[in-house]
């Protein structure tokens, strides 16, 4: 009995203590997102970016939490991207240091180099199974039309 007294504390601490390691507190944007009615890549470059979190295999039991992550760039915030969402930003041209910051039990803060020119359009952020990827892609993802447009 003295046995049960001790674990059940313990058990239900661990699960509260699992279940909220993973949540990442939202980040808002510094900069004021552009919103588009219909996205086209000619709309974009000359520091417009379009941001998007899509195009890759989405577990129903993980989809949601663990895809969520803030943005920043060169120290300015701009914004948390979940799964299904994008965002466009004017960013000034010139050499970027961007981290994507995300939970999974720790925090995690990779830094990525990205230079912002004039024919940067798409910057395509995703998850694998260790780590989340950025990746300057300038073309519109073929889902476009059934993301999630991020205001502010």
């Amino acid at each position: 009995m003295k046995r049960i007294k001790f674990i059940m504390p313990v058990a239900l601490f661990l699960t509260v203590f699992l279940i909220n390691s993973c949540a990442l507190k939202p980040m808002q944007s510094s900069r004021k997102y552009i919103q588009l009615d219909n996205v086209d890549i000619s709309d974009l470059g000359n520091g417009k970016v379009l941001f998007h979190n899509s195009g890759y295999y989405c577990p129903v039991a993980t989809c949601g939490w663990a895809t969520k992550m803030n943005i920043v760039a060169n120290n300015i915030n701009l914004g948390q991207i979940n799964y299904g969402e994008f965002f466009i930003v004017d960013l000034a041209l010139g050499d970027y240091e961007i981290q994507t910051i995300y939970k999974d039990v720790f925090k995690f803060k990779p830094k990525h180099k990205v230079k912002i020119d004039s024919d940067t359009k798409v910057i395509s952020v995703s998850v694998n199974s260790f780590s989340k990827k950025l990746k300057v892609t300038n073309v519109l993802p073929n889902d476009i039309n059934s993301l999630n447009q991020l205001s502010n």
